[in-house]
């Protein structure tokens, strides 16, 4: 049985030139990727900074916000105050 001849990994790979003047390789470029777009300059904003988000301030937004607030609130309290209570009954058993 024959095995195929392994190549040798520590010589470098012979490169064929696409060029027979200049005996270099040409890479071929996409179109896309030869004309970059240029880098922001410092000091100048992006389009989505420009706009900055206003939250009005009515009595429909604020009850809102106290709401949530106190929903998070009671939350935590339910949460630490039903841990406790398990935790009592734990140790009666």
């Amino acid at each position: 049985m024959t095995y195929a001849r392994m190549p040798n990994f520590s010589q470098p790979v012979p490169v064929r030139s696409t060029s027979a003047r200049t005996g270099r390789r040409q890479i071929p470029l996409d179109r896309r990727y030869r004309s970059l777009p240029d880098e922001t300059q410092p000091g100048t904003i992006e389009p989505w900074q420009a706009v900055a988000p206003v939250r009005p301030d009515t009595a429909h937004s604020r009850s809102l916000r106290f709401l949530d607030t106190a929903g998070e609130l009671l939350a935590a309290i339910a949460i630490i105050g039903g841990g406790m209570v398990l935790t009592g009954l734990a140790t009666l058993f």
